[in-house]
């Protein structure tokens, strides 16, 4: 589509390989925005999204009312007034409760293995206990298993049926040092997790598959899992 007629600008995310390996089919003009321009600028804070990636998009967002021309884009103050009050997305890495030092985290929405990367990204330095599973699709689990093996921080991987044998044995073959269990429901996985991340960790659902067959949709996932964490406190 970038390369139709009439396309004039096309803003792209900066730190994908392979988006830049293949900048010919992206249009005339490529802007490339990073995660990383503007260091030190707070106007997005407001936002209170989580990880890496949001602030990339947030540039993004920046760069698209300045091709457009929209007044306020170059004022940082402007953008900080904007951005005010914004309401992030539920079951979007919104964290819904600490207890005893131990903040959980739903990202029901994450239904595929690269938004769930990305939330682990969004705790670099934390030990995570990551509930992941859910209707088996057939997918690649082996990126997950990398990213999970990539970490610096301990984690600790919770599975769910149906998909969670699969994950287990990609983790188990892939990075036979990380910690990973099957679960039988999602009341385990939270109770287990909580156990193991305390005093300071993060429980994650991050679930990298789609919620058909034990709940009706990613908002039921959401539920179950506050009601598990509202079982705890």
């Amino acid at each position: 589509m970038c390369t139709q007629p009439g396309a004039d600008l096309t803003v792209a995310n900066g730190d994908s390989e392979v988006l830049r390996q293949r900048e010919e089919l992206l249009g005339p003009r490529v802007a490339w925005v990073s995660r990383d321009d503007e260091p030190g600028a707070d106007w997005m804070a407001p936002l209170g999204l989580l990880g890496r990636h949001n602030r990339r998009n947030a540039l993004i967002a920046r760069r698209c009312l300045a091709a457009l021309g929209v007044p306020g884009s170059g004022d940082e103050n402007a953008l900080r007034a904007a951005a005010d009050g914004y309401r992030a997305l539920p079951s979007r890495l919104a964290p819904i409760a600490t207890i005893a030092g131990v903040t959980f985290v739903d990202d029901s929405l994450a239904t595929n293995v690269l938004p769930t990367l990305a939330a682990l990204d969004a705790f670099p330095g934390a030990r995570i206990a990551l509930i992941v599973g859910g209707h088996d699709r057939g997918i690649d689990y082996a990126p997950l298993a990398a990213g999970v093996l990539a970490r610096s921080a301990p984690t600790l991987v919770l599975t769910l049926p149906d998909s969670g044998p699969r994950i287990r044995a990609e983790i188990e073959r892939a990075a036979p040092g990380v910690g990973v269990a099957d679960c039988p429901g999602l009341d385990e996985a939270v109770a287990a997790g909580f156990r193991w991340a305390r005093p300071d960790g993060v429980v994650l659902l991050s679930p990298a598959a789609p919620s058909f067959g034990r709940f009706r949709d990613y908002r039921d996932r959401s539920e179950a899992f506050a009601h598990a964490v509202r079982a705890i406190s």
